[in-house]
């Protein structure tokens, strides 16, 4: 009987470990806020993504595509798709840009890929990376990659 008992309590400090471990990660929701509007700042630019009242969708508005390198650039055209959420939250928008004068021809693809989450008792955020991709010749050296969060308003 006794050695039957000396077991339990390892079975009992082992289930209360396990059960500790899981809480934490049962709380975190890995969908984002129907109907919200997330925003953060990409290479000095603000990034929206704004997310559809059913929670499916969302769109992100990047009003210029950032550039890796020096120089300048005129007004832009962008043009996206909505991008649908997964269950797990994650999601993936590519947007094109084209001169806002003289033609439709894309001189930038911008992809936005990422994941919402809501931390218990702080504030739904997107955790994601920008990719740009330059197509215009001689431009390969813009390309580039930038890290950001953007938090619910």
């Amino acid at each position: 009987m006794r050695r039957q008992l000396r077991g339990v309590p390892l079975l009992v400090a082992i289930a209360l470990i396990a059960t500790a471990a899981t809480a934490p990660a049962a709380s975190v929701k890995f969908t984002p806020v129907k109907g919200a509007t997330y925003a953060g700042v990409v290479h000095d630019e603000t990034i929206t993504l704004n997310v559809a009242k059913d929670g499916r969708t969302a769109t992100v508005h990047l009003p210029i595509a950032p550039a890796f390198c020096a120089g300048g650039a005129g007004p832009e055209r962008q043009s996206s798709k909505a991008g649908a959420v997964s269950k797990t939250g994650s999601l993936t928008v590519k947007i094109a840009y084209s001169a806002a004068t003289g033609g439709h021809k894309t001189f930038a693809t911008v992809t936005v890929k990422g994941n919402f989450y809501t931390f218990p008792g702080s504030t739904p955020v997107f955790q994601g990376i920008v990719k740009a991709a330059w197509t215009a010749a001689g431009a390969k050296e813009c390309d580039g990659q930038e890290s950001f969060e953007a938090v619910k308003r």
